[in-house]
């Protein structure tokens, strides 16, 4: 049984393929972060090692053991994934942010798994998570591979932004989009699934835009909308900030960053979602808006600022995590950003408004 939720053509079209032998040596799963692209490339490898008569069924020894990320012959990289030098090695040069980024060893690591025939099940699948953050060396590397595989390996990269991945990565695989689930669906799906009361099935439908893989973990996890209640109480009160408490404020999203950089940009991105939401109300759509449990903070401060500023800073948040990803120095892009806020007055009688910490996913 596929698990993936919301990618009903797509899976029929692999089960088929699979199923009559005619599957691809290398896929690359496109998609934004929590769509599911991990679960459905995890039913691929189910379907391509699973021992009973309908693949994947879930319930075999193979199965099981893959799910359980047990399996011999299942192997990932990630980008939270330990590295260690061996003896003979030089200092890792490759990129200025370890940990960001998918690297050499990595990939050969893979590559080494590549050349073993399987263990214990009739294919191995190697999976590349963040396909589109390898070190320019890792991506080079990898394209002999994807070339010329034997016959019992396949391939999966999942990436976001395919711009990022080689031309000649791209034209080697099967392109398979993951696409968000109309947002109606995934609530219907929440609450006959998981059991959710109709309005918190539509709230977290709602705030996961359509992403499967964070609605599911919202669902299951009370901290992941505890966490999001933090970080946007911290939004809400961007706008009032002193000029002193945003100088504080840079300082303390430079050090995450040092910590955690794909926590800061999550963070990023919700700043993104709120600023749309203003936009949407700004322009009388807010039927349209994601944050609807701070409907009254949005229309306070949409009523206060004007279009003019709402873009820009929109734009600004745009470019800060360009300016991330062309590695620029973390303290100029998040000065910049943040002394780049509109700012607006508190209501009268709120008193000062005090450095908000941000939440330290990494501790959590």
């Amino acid at each position: 049984m596929w698990r993936t939720f919301g990618q009903a053509t797509t899976i029929s079209w692999l089960s088929r393929s699979i199923r009559e032998g005619e599957g691809h040596h290398a896929y690359l799963l496109l998609g934004p972060e929590h769509v599911g692209k991990r679960t459905l490339a995890t039913d691929i490898a189910c379907a391509l090692n699973c021992t009973s008569a309908e693949s994947p069924c879930g319930e075999c020894e193979a199965c099981r053991r893959i799910l359980d990320s047990k399996h011999a012959d299942v192997i990932a990289a990630t980008l939270n994934e330990p590295i260690e030098a061996s003896e003979d090695s030089q200092p890792d040069e490759e990129d200025t942010h370890p940990g960001r980024n998918i690297r050499l060893r990595q990939v050969r690591r893979l590559q080494h798994m590549a050349s073993l025939p399987p263990f214990e099940g009739r294919t191995k699948v190697l999976i590349i998570e963040n396909s589109d953050r390898m070190t320019p060396e890792a991506a080079n590397s990898i394209l002999k591979s994807l070339e010329e595989p034997p016959q019992h390996v396949v391939w999966l990269l999942l990436a976001e932004d395919e711009s990022h991945l080689l031309e000649t990565i791209v034209s080697r695989c099967q392109r398979i989009d993951v696409l968000p689930a109309p947002v109606p669906d995934l609530e219907r799906y929440l609450t006959e699934s998981y059991g959710l009361e109709p309005e918190r099935a539509s709230l977290i439908a709602r705030l996961s835009r359509g992403r499967t893989g964070w609605a599911i973990l919202a669902s299951t996890d009370e901290s992941v909308l505890a966490s999001r209640a933090s970080r946007v109480e911290t939004i809400i009160q961007l706008v009032y900030m002193t000029h002193t408490a945003r100088f504080d404020l840079a300082r303390e999203i430079e050090s995450q960053y040092r910590r955690d950089p794909g926590g800061v940009l999550e963070t990023l991105e919700l700043w993104t979602t709120w600023w749309r939401d203003l936009l949407v109300i700004k322009g009388g759509c807010s039927d349209g808006i994601v944050n609807v449990d701070y409907v009254n903070d949005l229309n306070e401060q949409a009523g206060r600022l004007s279009l003019e500023q709402i873009r820009e800073f929109i734009g600004k948040l745009s470019e800060a995590t360009e300016n991330l990803d062309f590695n620029m120095i973390p303290r100029l892009v998040f000065d910049s950003l943040v002394y780049s806020i509109p700012r607006i007055e508190k209501p009268t009688g709120e008193g000062e408004v005090p450095l908000v910490v941000l939440q330290d996913d990494s501790e959590t």
